[in-house]
């Protein structure tokens, strides 16, 4: 009778509360219950804060994002150009046999500036009411379109051959690319050369 006393006192003690601090009905080691849900803006800064980028809330957002970024980029891209800094261009411009070819102009002598004052002597002298004006002028404008198309192909000749020699396997195509760079000066060229013309010290 004593033994089944001092069972039934036993089971009858209520049990003791709980010493981490937690709701009861279990989830005791599930930590941040009974506290609110962070909003979303208040996340996203968080996540901001932190050095990660918070994923775009609508297709808006995300437009507006990729507006951004691209707008951002151009104006890298435009900064390169007009600074010459290979490593700021775009990527076709990064490209080495375009490298090469536009270091192979910048430091050659070309027709095409020369052909530029042809021209516009060709139109200036159309306006003047000479006929012996008017024929110097078409003889100095047919001479300098025949020396830019023999300049051109030589031009042509001479950056394959090079770019061949340097990158046998490329595939990339440098003739009509270093032509149209030459026909213009050196300051309207883009990318800006960053390369200075044999001769100029």
């Amino acid at each position: 009778m004593a033994l089944l006393k001092r069972r039934t006192t036993a089971s009858a003690a209520p049990a003791a509360p709980p010493t981490d601090g937690a709701a009861p009905g279990g989830g005791g080691n599930e930590p941040g219950k009974g506290r609110p849900t962070p909003k979303r803006s208040a996340a996203r800064a968080a996540r901001a804060r932190g050095g990660v980028l918070a994923a775009p809330a609508s297709r808006k957002d995300a437009r507006t994002r990729s507006r951004a970024e691209r707008r951002r980029q151009s104006q890298e891209y435009r900064a390169g150009m007009m600074s010459g800094d290979i490593s700021r261009l775009p990527p076709r411009e990064r490209l080495p046999e375009r490298v090469l070819a536009r270091d192979f102009v910048d430091t050659r002598r070309n027709v095409g500036p020369f052909f530029l004052v042809a021209a516009a002597v060709y139109f200036v002298g159309g306006l003047v009411p000479n006929v012996y004006v008017r024929l110097i002028a078409t003889y100095l404008m047919l001479l300098g379109i025949l020396a830019v198309a023999v300049d051109s192909i030589v031009l042509s000749r001479q950056v394959s051959r090079r770019v061949a020699e340097k990158y046998p396997a490329s595939t990339v195509r440098v003739r009509a690319y270093s032509v149209q760079r030459a026909l213009l000066p050196a300051r309207w060229r883009m990318p800006r050369p960053h390369v200075t013309r044999v001769g100029n010290g």
